[in-house]
């Protein structure tokens, strides 16, 4: 009985180490996807991935972005553009995963801040980078609040066109799932 549980043993040892390959399907990742609900263009060139696009508010200050996933990999640059009169460039991350960041975040075209909220998570490695001309401010928030309610929500439909004027305040709400389960 013992030799036919050894030959058995070795017998899976050998399909694993044959078929064990063929278990993992190589995947390649697009580490800034949008989510495709305000507009914003991910142009990749290589390593490079300019954020243009996005939706502004009425007063035209704020310029409004929405991805399904956000994260950069060393030696990748995410550049987000903008144009003068842009005072805040916010960033929603709506895919139910951390960002990731081991590369450069910068923004090219003007002064404004950048905001990055994804309350899933985000991580800077060790190789993260920024080149931000305004304030950086990453977050957790579930929402950020612009004057009389009017709230940036982390999900569902936001009315971009009454996010007017500076964004001052964060929500914090219980996600249905703890993010980290042990």
């Amino acid at each position: 009985m013992k030799l036919a549980v050894s030959r058995i043993s070795q017998s899976l040892s050998v399909l694993y180490v044959l078929a064990g390959p063929l278990w993992v399907i190589p995947t390649i990742a697009q580490p800034i996807q949008a989510d495709h609900t305000t507009d914003t263009e991910v142009i990749q060139d290589g390593n490079r991935f300019d954020i243009d696009g996005g939706t502004r508010s009425g007063d035209g200050s704020n310029l409004f972005h929405s991805f399904q996933e956000f994260g950069l990999d060393q030696d990748q640059i995410v550049n987000f553009l903008s144009q003068p009169g842009i005072k805040n460039i916010l960033n929603r991350v709506t895919g139910g995963n951390a960002s990731v960041i081991n590369g450069l975040i910068q923004v090219t075209g003007g002064n404004p801040n950048l905001f990055l909220m994804n309350p899933a998570g985000i991580i800077f490695g060790a190789d993260a980078q920024l080149n931000v001309p305004g304030a950086f401010t990453a977050t957790t928030a579930t929402g950020i609040g612009f004057g009389d309610n009017n709230w940036f929500s982390a999900f569902g439909n936001n009315d971009y066109f009454s996010l007017i004027g500076t964004p001052s305040v964060f929500r914090f709400e219980t996600l249905g799932t703890p993010v980290l389960q042990y």
